[in-house]
């Protein structure tokens, strides 16, 4: 048997590196799994989550036939079987309790994989119900900023890596994601090409993060008080008369109420609640604002703290102020060959934000999506419009959402749950219905949705490397199929619907689409053996370096694409979309909108009440590079060498718990408790303890052999659901008040 090479788009992170994949479509035997000196951007770059590709399509505990709930188990099915069980358990809910009574939830993998990301707006007006998911849990300050900052939450500032001279990193690990809103790559590489050009790295973060290792300087800030800090430094650049818009002078507003904030922040007033000494703060701030070009990134350990979106804002600002702002080399708002999948602007004064509220708290939505604690609220509370059915979609919320108890027990208690997944977790074995999507391999996959998040214009497709399983279904076949049934459509009519719709909302967005085009005529002549593959022909040909259906030749086509397996590279992204792209009312920057100013009371509160005082332990998450999403942990060359779910916890105050390296010790919130070994180490600072997030627990009816072998620990055990960003509803995950016990002195204590 001999093996044959096939180019493939790595799908486990945003960064899309390309692979060459050894492979034999006549056995389905796949073999080594390598990086692509070929791919554009990538260049041969790989990192383990790589092998998640073949070591997933091999785990046994993986699904492949749908299961329908049977007592206290489940039986397979067949297809036809299940979908219309599940579609006939979600119309019995409707017919019960009304409209409002369903809930999709979406969880991360739905942002890579494009077939997905192209059934999600077909799927809602199929079947109406509360949106949740991943990007509340992870993204909502990020996408309130760009909101009401830029007036679109597709309008996402990325950092110009690759020609900046300073580059400042808030609660980020960038060399260990690769990019995160900000797809690069190699990132290890790139930082070090960054510093050897003579550029500076510096680092914000609880933690000595791989990323931090790699900096010039790192500021080990108390989780939680990055807004704080930021607001110091623009304090700072006021004072000093350091201010400089450059370009975009004349097209802000709020510059006034933005300086009168800041003032009440000043850096000798923070110093003592970040843990960051004054004259470093200030010292930080100038030398921003001094470099020939700099950028300032926020990421996850920003927008998953009690003060989210302050912390994001103010972090933009710093960019804005110093004339950074979608500046070469500072940060950028890239236009790639692809329309900008997730824009939801300003509808003449309505920002996407606030347009209607859940039911129980009132939460108000963001991007047409409710934050997650308002979805298990909606499921908990008796009344009308209980949420009383939910699909859920590549998700396991009860290991990625705050207060997994409370998760768990709101989806014990649904009348019907339809899962997509590939696994029996924590979360499907509550499901009535499991419909896994089949092997990755045996569909063609493409970029889409990070495209406009990209450093460099790299457009990628990968054909199927394996025929396609008769027996199986696709993401797309399987959202649609439940879709159709819902509405009682035939599927073949119900595919069309869906891809012209896709189309229909794209269709503005694509420059080189005839006038007046008939879509479903275009669709009937596109390029590609399946729906996904001839809405990615149309939308490459329209789009603004497509072939424009022939009057461009040689622009971008699923056919030109073939030519070019490892992908098409269009360059470097450039600055220049504003102040064009700005989509407030006013055409401006709103560097003060009112729900910025309004969370200020709600920060000055926090510290009135002693939030930030030193003495309490606060609980922080960490990425490694084995890890992104919790089903990697049932692979095993993602979970081998070192135990890696343990809490990283300083010598200090190790020393003051009496805690020895490898210890059991227990962590309790207001909400759980956990039980994971101790690592004593300097990575964190007093005060702080850290623990990957993600990790499976053994839980009855859950099918993960090898992760439940592992003993791992639920983060979200811990994390508490009442603690979130209030502005956007982002859950908060970091920041957590905890206790560390000795395991072993509380069963003393239990035994006496």
């Amino acid at each position: 048997m001999a093996l044959q090479t096939f180019p493939r788009i790595c799908p486990t992170c945003e960064a899309s590196c390309g692979l060459v994949i050894e492979a034999d479509p006549d056995s389905g035997v796949v073999g080594r799994v390598s990086g692509d000196p070929a791919h554009p951007s990538s260049k041969g770059y790989v990192c383990p989550k790589s092998q998640a590709i073949k070591a997933l399509r091999e785990d046994p505990d993986r699904l492949t036939r749908p299961l329908i709930r049977d007592g206290e188990g489940f039986r397979e099915a067949s297809w036809e079987e299940a979908l219309d069980f599940a579609a006939a358990g979600l119309r019995r809910v409707v017919a019960d309790h009304g409209s409002s009574a369903l809930g999709i939830y979406l969880g991360n993998p739905t942002a890579h994989v494009a077939a997905l990301q192209l059934v999600g707006g077909s799927l809602l007006s199929a079947m109406p119900a509360q949106l949740t998911g991943a990007a509340a849990i992870d993204n909502f300050a990020r996408n309130m900023v760009d909101a009401y900052l830029y007036g679109d939450i597709g309008n996402v500032p990325v950092p110009d890596v690759d020609r900046t001279e300073f580059f400042l990193i808030f609660g980020a690990n960038p060399a260990v994601s690769n990019g995160s809103m900000f797809g690069a790559p190699g990132m290890p590489g790139r930082l070090k090409r960054l510093r050897a050009r003579g550029g500076r790295l510096v680092v914000v973060d609880p933690r000595r993060t791989p990323t931090a290792e790699l900096a010039d300087d790192h500021f080990a800030i108390r989780p939680g008080t990055d807004a704080l800090l930021a607001l110091a430094m623009i304090d700072t650049l006021f004072r000093e008369g350091l201010v400089r818009l450059g370009r975009l002078e004349g097209h802000v507003s709020g510059l006034d109420e933005l300086r009168a904030v800041a003032a009440q922040f000043p850096a000798e007033r923070v110093a003592p609640l970040t843990g960051i000494a004054a004259e470093r703060i200030t010292q930080l701030a100038r030398d921003f604002a001094a470099a020939g070009s700099a950028a300032a990134y926020s990421r996850v350990g920003i927008n998953t703290q009690s003060f989210g979106t302050l912390g994001v804002w103010a972090i933009d600002c710093l960019n804005i102020l110093t004339g950074n702002c979608d500046a070469e080399g500072g940060v950028i708002f890239p236009e790639g060959s692809l329309p900008v999948f997730t824009r939801d602007p300003y509808v003449g004064d309505q920002p996407p934000h606030g347009r209607w509220h859940s039911r129980v708290s009132g939460a108000p939505e963001l991007g047409a999506t409710m934050p997650t604690h308002a979805m298990w609220e909606d499921v908990e509370t008796p009344g009308p419009g209980r949420i009383r059915g939910m699909t859920i979609i590549a998700g396991n919320p009860v290991l990625s959402n705050p207060n997994a108890g409370r998760v768990a027990a709101a989806l014990d208690s649904l009348e019907f749950l339809v899962a997509v997944d590939i696994y029996l977790n924590e979360t499907t074995r509550f499901a009535d219905v499991i419909l896994p999507p089949g092997d990755h391999l045996r569909h063609s996959e493409f970029t889409l949705i990070w495209n406009n998040w990209m450093v460099e214009d790299v457009i990628s497709w990968s054909p199927r490397i394996l025929p396609p399983d008769p027996d199986g279904r696709t993401d797309w076949s399987i959202i649609n199929g439940l879709a159709a049934r819902f509405i009682g459509m035939d599927e073949a009519a119900y595919d069309l619907r869906c891809a012209v719709e896709y189309l229909s909302r794209q269709a503005p967005q694509l420059p080189r689409l005839p006038a007046g085009a008939d879509l479903a005529g275009l669709l009937a002549g596109a390029d590609g053996e399946d729906w996904p593959e001839r809405i990615f022909d149309i939308l490459l040909r329209g789009g603004k370096n497509g072939d424009g259906f022939g009057s461009h030749p040689g622009g971008l086509s699923l056919a030109r694409l073939r030519e070019s397996p490892a992908g098409i590279s269009h360059g470097p992204m450039q600055h220049g979309r504003l102040p064009q792209a700005i989509a407030t009312p006013d055409g401006k920057i709103a560097l003060a909108a009112a729900p910025f100013l309004a969370d200020i009371p709600r920060l000055e509160q926090a510290i009135d009440d002693g939030r930030f005082a030193h003495g309490t332990l606060r609980l922080i998450g960490r990425r490694e590079m084995r890890s992104n999403n919790s089903w990697m942990h049932n692979l095993q060359p993602l979970v081998k060498g070192p135990k890696r779910c343990t809490a990283m916890i300083s010598p200090a105050d190790a020393i003051r718990l009496g805690i020895d390296e490898g210890d059991e010790v227990r962590l309790r919130s207001r909400v759980g408790e956990i039980t994971l070994p101790a690592r004593i180490t300097d990575e964190v600072g007093i005060g702080t303890v850290c623990v990957p997030h993600g990790w499976s627990e053994a839980l009855d009816g859950s099918r993960l052999g090898l992760a439940h072998s592992l003993d791992g620990a639920n983060y979200n055990r811990l994390s508490d659901d009442a603690e979130f960003d209030v502005p956007s509803g982002c859950a908060s995950f970091n920041g957590t008040p905890i206790v560390v016990e000795l395991a072993r002195t509380i069963a003393q204590q239990d035994a006496a």
